[in-house]
């Protein structure tokens, strides 16, 4: 099994350097990837439990990836990616947009410079709610709660059972259990669900020192500096699983407050996706067509192609490891995934 890994990881590198892949995609169907981030950071270590390892990119590791998004690709804005979808506009082969979901400080601190040096324009997609205030969203939140504390079970109120936490596995089953709680509920009844399980666990709420957002500064600096900023709702729940009123809330308050804020129509959406599926539906897509916004980025994996529908656009999870960074992107222009 080993042996095969190895083989396999050296088959992918040979492919992706060798000029055989990047020469197959220009052959391909014209498209765009867009690239899905979160956080960057010198140090991950610090956020593991409030932003969560498994999507904090290294500056380095960023700063590589942008130069290869610069070098062996063509970075695009989405405004770009609007014009092609509606046949507007061509995009040249290998074109590649990049975006970020929720709004943390590290998004203008760390992966705003990196941007700009590479030349490379990206989307950030504002959790509007949590901007301004001494309160991360409710994931950090929860995730902070759930795995510094010393509680060996946690009482699910909603299902009745109580949960054993005495070992990390067991936290994480008890952390998963709250999250699909959490993300079918929205403003003040999330608030409260969060605060209980904080209050339960015994620990002391994330505050915004420990998980820096951004401020509305820094927001501006971006849209000033010619990025997208768009609205990825207020409280971050899942959209499919509110209800009516709730969905209206989160998108039209959301997008109202950017558009205060920087002084711009905001047009562009990211659907949040916490734990549960589906993230978006038929009634999502009408309503955030309703309130204006021209574009809505999903979590759906795979290319952009000429003709998809601007309000459920697929992106690409941005991969970690330099070799699988070329490789997936290699393989998603060719809309296969390996």
């Amino acid at each position: 099994m080993y042996f095969a890994g190895l083989c396999r990881n050296y088959s992918k590198r040979v492919l992706t350097h060798s000029g055989f892949l990047p020469l197959l995609s220009r052959l391909g169907k014209r498209g765009a990837l867009i690239l899905r981030y979160h956080s960057v950071q010198r140090d991950p270590k610090p956020y593991e439990n409030s932003i969560g390892a498994g999507i904090i990119h290294t500056l380095a590791d960023f700063q590589w990836q942008m130069e290869v998004v610069a070098q062996h690709f063509v970075p695009v804005s989405l405004e770009d990616v609007l014009k092609f979808v509606s046949g507007e506009k061509e995009l040249p082969q290998r074109s590649v947009a990049v975006s970020f979901d929720d709004g943390y400080a590290d998004n203008y601190e760390f992966a705003l410079p990196a941007l700009a040096r590479a030349g490379v324009p990206a989307s950030f997609y504002i959790a509007v709610g949590s901007i301004g205030k001494n309160s991360p969203p409710w994931y950090c939140r929860l995730r902070h709660a759930f795995f510094p504390t010393r509680a060996q079970a946690w009482r699910d109120s909603v299902g009745g059972v109580v949960l054993p936490m005495s070992d990390p596995t067991q936290a994480r089953a008890a952390f998963l259990t709250a999250s699909r709680r959490c993300a079918q509920l929205a403003g003040t009844p999330q608030e409260a669900c969060i605060g209980t399980i904080e209050k339960d666990l015994e620990v002391e709420p994330l505050t915004s020192r420990d998980c820096p957002m951004l401020t509305w500064d820094q927001i501006r600096g971006l849209h000033k500096a010619g990025h997208v900023v768009g609205s990825h709702t207020l409280t971050h729940p899942n959209l499919a699983y509110i209800g009516p009123a709730d969905l209206q809330v989160e998108l039209e308050q959301s997008k109202r407050k950017l558009e205060a804020e920087i002084g711009a129509p905001s047009i562009h959406f990211s659907y949040p996706s916490p734990i549960l599926e589906p993230h978006y539906n038929e009634r999502t897509i009408a309503s955030t067509k309703d309130l204006g916004y021209r574009t809505a980025v999903t979590c759906t994996s795979g290319p952009v192609r000429l003709g998809d529908d601007p309000l459920t656009l697929r992106r690409i999870s941005a991969p970690f490891q330099q070799d699988e960074f070329r490789w997936v992107l290699e393989c998603a222009q060719l809309g296969r995934r390996m």
